[in-house]
């Protein structure tokens, strides 16, 4: 498995990057890599609980359905049921630092289930990483928080 993690400040406030990561119909107008994201299940609050995704690996695509758990606005995780890699768990932990800005971190462990040199791997994954919170940071302070 391969894990790691990568922090941006983000200009807005912690709710506005929980809600635009509630979001998960509009991930493939914002995340490069994302190709469809469906919610499959809903929690009591109307958030996506169950919810498939389809990557583009650039090497391959990847499907996969994760859990999500949430405690807003700071912290969103998700565990993986089923899909095309062996594995994937990961979070977003928001801290506002009280300037109108948040930090925002992001964390993941995947295992493809297929093997990838360790160096490639490294690189792939601190791309991806830095991608992921790049993009969120993007969409926050671009448009905020959905309506």
């Amino acid at each position: 498995m391969h894990r790691g993690s990568h922090s941006e400040v983000i200009r807005g406030d912690a709710r506005a990057c929980f809600e635009v990561l509630l979001d998960f119909e509009r991930y493939s107008a914002w995340q490069g890599a994302v190709r469809r994201c469906e919610v499959l299940e809903r929690d009591a609050e109307g958030r996506g609980s169950l919810v498939e995704t389809e990557l583009d690996l650039k090497i391959r695509s990847a499907r996969y359905v994760l859990r999500y758990h949430y405690d807003p606005p700071r912290r969103i995780w998700w565990e993986y049921v089923e899909g095309d890699l062996r594995s994937i768990d990961g979070e977003y932990r928001f801290e506002e630092r009280g300037d109108g800005t948040t930090l925002a971190t992001y964390e993941v462990g995947v295992d493809l289930g297929f093997p990838v040199p360790g160096r490639v791997a490294r690189t792939v994954a601190e791309r991806a990483l830095r991608t992921a919170v790049a993009e969120l940071r993007d969409r926050v302070e671009r448009d905020g928080a959905p309506a």
